[in-house]
């Protein structure tokens, strides 16, 4: 059972995605509050498996929340829930530990892909950033950009982005028709150029060094 703390100051919006999740049998919402500071004191008590953050919150921000909240409890996941698409904000949550970033446009059909990706330990970001990602990457060469991408070969940004959108390395593979361990091989020559050790820092990487457009 995966447990998830809702987080966000709108009442109608917790309810909302309350029965959105809990449609599915595999999740349980076990706290469902409206600030930060709440939030803080009911993951002391519940422990949640996933907790749903709001970037804008009344008083203490989803961002300071989140870094308090892992600098707490490292082993539960933040996924960011926010209106804003807005670069600086996507970098400043994934870098103070949340796992994934959705749009609120599109919680209704991602939210739950979303809470399943973070639990498996990827990242995850909705259609709407990823697509901001995917573009970067794709971009990558043009003026401007960054020497440690354009070292990149077509199949590692292909890599990469399917990785920023989520993507685990058998559905790259599928996409892509090569083998699995194809992928892994592509993913570890992507990440030993760009130094990096994982999809959230490539994602983070990504954002911070311009290749997503603001």
């Amino acid at each position: 059972m995966i447990r998830i703390m809702l987080v966000d100051d709108h009442t109608m919006v917790r309810e909302a995605l309350r029965v959105v999740l809990e449609q599915d049998k595999s999740m349980e919402v076990v706290a469902a509050v409206g600030d930060g500071e709440t939030a803080l004191q009911m993951a002391n008590e519940l422990a949640p498996t996933v907790v749903v953050m709001d970037v804008a919150l009344p008083g203490q921000s989803g961002i300071e929340t989140t870094r308090r909240l892992l600098a707490r409890h490292p082993q539960i996941k933040v996924l960011a829930l926010s209106t804003y698409l807005d670069r600086r904000i996507i970098q400043q949550m994934l870098d103070v530990g949340a796992s994934g970033y959705i749009a609120k446009s599109a919680a209704g059909a991602e939210l739950k892909q979303g809470i399943r990706n973070v639990v498996a330990g990827r990242s995850y970001l909705c259609s709407e950033v990823a697509a901001l990602v995917a573009d970067g990457l794709r971009d990558r060469r043009s003026a401007g950009g960054q020497p440690e991408s354009s070292s990149l070969s077509r199949r590692e940004v292909q890599v990469a982005t399917l990785l920023a959108e989520g993507k685990s390395a058998p559905d790259i593979a599928a996409e892509l028709h090569i083998a699995p361990s194809t992928v892994d091989v592509h993913r570890r020559n992507l990440m030993r150029k760009l130094e990096l050790h994982n999809v959230v820092e490539l994602t983070r990487y990504a954002i911070r060094t311009g290749l997503v457009l603001p």
